[in-house]
């Protein structure tokens, strides 16, 4: 193979690789500002937010695959699905635990705790790993302890400082966390398993807005029905764009980018929403924060010994 085509192959690659951080980025910044979207819908109950923002997604990518001409690839995961007892019941667990994440992050916005929710967050990196130790007993390193042990204060020092347990920041990463450990034993693609989980929660929303609803679309103004039209699609782009950027960018800055949506998250409740951050806040979060630094910096040097030993 000549030089010339070793080096087109090279920037190709790094082409890629670049695309795929980018989209990383973007997908995380949608879901940083996704804040602002749920806080223009937060006169709506939030019940009744979280229903129609199930069956506009489920619209929302029948047409994508519609449009797209992926049916057959719907109707094959689908058909591969209900033939598979164990991951159908996986696919009802994550389709549980991410009703559950949706409904308090869209509780949590329209309620004025948008730094929980971000807190909620920051943390999920760390949740995920010590469910993995756990039920999957894997090991930790001393990084990940240190980590988890400075996350836990946090937690503690925000706990003392409002005088109560910050449910939301704890209910959003063991609800995430629990959706990836049920995703983990399916083999759906990311489209496919976004329509699967809102087919099975439109049953549960559709009569919830049918019998128990106190106002429906006729109650709200113009813009508030167009946005709940769009939440499907706002629900829906970030995630395709994080799945592409899953197939370009290294596992590892995929990892490292998703700080940056809690932060726009912290950035807008404080400086757009106007919610208070008082010192004693701002000493947990530093704990988080230095969790966060601890575990990225473990990580790194993890990997580097890996590709070292490989």
């Amino acid at each position: 193979m000549s030089s010339s085509t070793n080096q087109n192959l090279k920037e190709n690659e790094n082409s890629r690789r670049n695309l795929g951080i980018l989209l990383a980025v973007l997908c995380h910044i949608c879901w940083g500002l996704l804040s602002l979207f749920w806080k223009f819908l937060g006169n709506i109950n939030s019940l009744e937010v979280f229903s129609y923002r199930i069956i506009s997604t489920l619209i929302t990518m029948f047409v994508y695959f519609l449009v797209s001409g992926r049916l057959g690839k719907l109707k094959t995961e689908l058909k591969s699905l209900f033939n598979d007892k164990k991951q159908l019941l996986n696919m009802v667990l994550a389709s549980i635990f991410i009703a559950v994440n949706w409904l308090t992050y869209i509780y949590a916005i329209g309620s004025g705790q948008a730094s929980a929710a971000s807190l909620g967050y920051y943390i999920n990196p760390l949740v995920s790993v010590l469910l993995a130790v756990i039920f999957f007993h894997e090991k930790l390193d001393r990084f990940t302890k240190l980590s988890i042990l400075l996350a836990f204060v946090g937690v503690v020092i925000l706990t003392v400082q409002n005088g109560k347990l910050p449910l939301v920041s704890i209910i959003l990463p063991f609800s995430f966390a629990f959706y990836g450990m049920a995703k983990k034993n399916t083999s759906l693609s990311s489209d496919v398993s976004m329509f699967v989980e809102s087919l099975f929660l439109s049953p549960f929303v559709i009569t919830y807005l049918a019998l128990f609803a106190k106002s429906g679309p006729w109650n709200y103004t113009s813009t508030e029905n167009i946005a709940l039209a769009l939440s499907g699609a706002i629900t829906a782009i970030p995630l395709l764009l994080f799945a592409e950027a899953l197939k370009r960018a290294p596992l590892s800055i995929v990892g490292f980018v998703q700080y940056v949506s809690p932060t726009i998250q912290l950035i807008i409740a404080v400086f757009v929403f106007k919610e208070p951050l008082s010192r004693g806040d701002l000493s947990g979060f530093m704990f988080i924060w230095l969790s966060i630094i601890v575990f990225t910096i473990g990580q790194v040097i993890i990997n580097k010994k890996r590709k070292l030993n490989a």
